[in-house]
């Protein structure tokens, strides 16, 4: 914990709790997935003053990857009570089995997970995902899938006020949310597997994302009428698998005349079903927007240049555009849409903070325009980078 003689302890406390909370933030990303791990609270054990300043913001997120995990955090917490009020943030493994008990229909989760989590009294996060390892151990061979009884079973306890709720799902995992879990105080939702959403009131939703939902009922999902009565600040999509749902204009357009109107943040990655006029005439719509992110993969078209609808409130732009397998590149629109951005916002006196292109080579070596482009950033003190940034974009 130290480096070249200055160790964390020499810091001042506001800088050092900053460090801590920096320290958990890095350690609950996920990537591909993969749900983290407790290792977090190995840096408690480094020296009495992090264990006392740091307890209080690492002991708030648990991560209980299997049956194992589950049942030695019970015994933990069987040996101090005081930790699961603690508790505001929770990533669980979710069996999903409900077992089958007699002749008289009683049920019960083959995990031991859902007694855990009724003892996060204060728990306002929760992220699930896939269980990998260490199923649990049944004894019944009868049992049905029901994802939210076996974590949240009803008529058992009190339900919790959740104000995120992850779904971080491989694509065959069947789940029907908001069948046992309240909607009302949900802020954020993340969506994926193979989801069958039903029209839900989100009054208190503003971040919305949706990655890897294979559920063909999302084909027909018109947002202003499955997501009534919410103000969404942020949306994202991404594909994210081969048979994933693909936002089309139709999708776009009642976003838009619903609970997207006011967006602030919007991010849609591998699209190859928007046109170019659907696209510019949603951000024509978006006065506010401040967050665009835009992964294109033509087909066909590319016939109107959407730079231009940009709003004068964006400060951060990211833009790939690649082409189907089975389609031509389309250099000549690209070459326009090349040219506006470096007319209409790289040598503008813009707000823009933050810009990430991706273009073919080709387009970029033409004229020297990437190393123009490097020195007008650099000039313009833009933060610019050139190449692929799909991978690294948060979902």
């Amino acid at each position: 914990m130290s480096t070249k003689g200055l160790s964390i302890r020499d810091l001042p406390y506001d800088v050092r709790i900053l460090v801590y909370e920096a320290i958990l933030a890095n350690h609950l990303c996920v990537n591909q997935n993969r749900q983290p791990s407790n290792d977090h609270i190995r840096v408690l054990h480094t020296c009495r003053q992090i264990f006392y300043e740091a307890r209080a913001i690492f002991h708030k997120y648990v991560s209980l990857r299997n049956d194992w995990e589950v049942d030695h955090y019970l015994a933990y917490l069987d040996s101090e009570p005081k930790a699961a009020p603690i508790v505001r943030w929770a990533d669980v493994a979710n069996d999903g089995r409900v077992l089958e008990y007699g002749t008289l229909d009683q049920t019960g989760p083959a995990s031991r997970l859902y007694l855990v989590l009724a003892k996060f009294v204060s728990l306002e996060k929760v992220r699930v995902f896939n269980v990998r390892h260490c199923y649990p151990h049944t004894i019944s061979s009868r049992y049905r899938l029901n994802f939210e009884g076996a974590m949240f079973p009803t008529g058992k306890d009190p339900m919790p006020l959740l104000q995120a709720y992850e779904l971080h799902l491989n694509p065959s995992t069947r789940v029907n949310p908001f069948q046992t879990i309240p909607s009302h105080h949900i802020r954020s939702l993340r969506l994926s597997g193979d989801c069958r959403f039903k029209e839900t009131a989100f009054p208190a939703l503003r971040h919305l994302t949706i990655r890897g939902v294979t559920s063909n009922a999302f084909d027909q999902i018109r947002f202003n009428t499955s997501f009534p009565n919410c103000q969404l600040d942020s949306f994202i999509h991404a594909q994210g698998h081969r048979l994933g749902f693909e936002i089309r204009n139709v999708h776009l357009e009642s976003l838009l005349a619903g609970p997207g109107s006011h967006l602030r943040k919007l991010v849609l990655l591998g699209s190859s079903r928007l046109s170019s006029a659907t696209i510019a005439s949603c951000l024509r719509s978006l006065p506010t927007l401040e967050y665009f992110a835009f992964s294109l993969v033509t087909v066909n078209e590319l016939r109107e240049n959407f730079i231009l609808a940009l709003g004068p409130s964006l400060r951060v732009l990211k833009l790939q555009i690649t082409h189907a397998w089975y389609a031509l590149p389309l250099f000549e629109e690209e070459r326009i849409i090349c040219d506006t951005i470096e007319e209409g916002i790289l040598l503008r006196h813009l707000p823009h903070k933050v810009e990430h292109v991706s273009f073919y080579s080709q387009l970029m070596a033409e004229h020297g325009r990437e190393d123009r482009w490097r020195n007008i950033a650099a000039a313009q003190h833009i933060s610019l980078k050139i190449g692929p940034w799909e991978d690294e974009e948060e979902t």
